[in-house]
């Protein structure tokens, strides 16, 4: 990055503990999406069957144009719902899943460079080597360094996650990533 090369360590307690909360917090989100997603097909399912659990069909159509149909309306929806379901769990999840194995950390060394947003209310400190990327830090984190300072950078080799963010006297609370892209 700035200063220093990008050296590797492996991952203390901390580090490991931040991990599994982050993959939780993927866990989270991708159980949101799909599992709604994955009722409703099973509602449609129960909806459409005639003699189903659900009555009042607007529609009339017999068992066997049912059991001839719904084979393809199924195959066709679940391969649609498997394939985007598939993408999102390598997204989301599978990183973290990689990052716990692999146990190494980058480190590095980088001279702090201060943003303060105020349409966000966000005090930032700018990636080092990275354009429209943000390390986000706490208020009083911010006030407490100045340009200039050195500071030492902690990030998972895979994902990219900030670990852990230090100078000389202090270690900061909560920095995460933040990018106004992602908005």
């Amino acid at each position: 990055m700035d200063n220093n090369e990008l050296a590797t360590s492996p991952f203390s307690a901390g580090d490991e503990a931040l991990l599994r909360k982050l993959k939780e917090k993927a866990w989270f989100t991708f159980l949101r999406l799909y599992l709604p997603l994955f009722l409703f097909l099973v509602y449609i399912h129960f909806r459409m069957a005639p003699g189903g659990i659900f009555r009042g069909h607007t529609i009339k159509y017999s068992r066997s144009q049912f059991e001839t149909v719904y084979p393809f309306f199924a195959v066709f929806f679940a391969s649609i719902f498997l394939f985007f379901a598939i993408k999102d769990f390598k997204r989301l999840i599978l990183p973290y899943q990689k990052e716990t194995r692999s146990g190494k950390k980058y480190s590095c060394m980088f001279t702090a460079r201060k943003y303060h947003d105020i349409l966000y209310g966000k005090c930032l400190l700018f990636y080092p080597d990275r354009d429209d990327l943000y390390i986000e830090i706490a208020p009083e984190d911010f006030e407490a360094i100045s340009n200039g300072d050195e500071l030492y950078l902690e990030t998972g080799c895979i994902t990219g996650e900030v670990l852990s963010l230090k100078s000389a006297g202090r270690v900061f609370k909560n920095p995460e990533e933040f990018s106004f892209s992602d908005r």
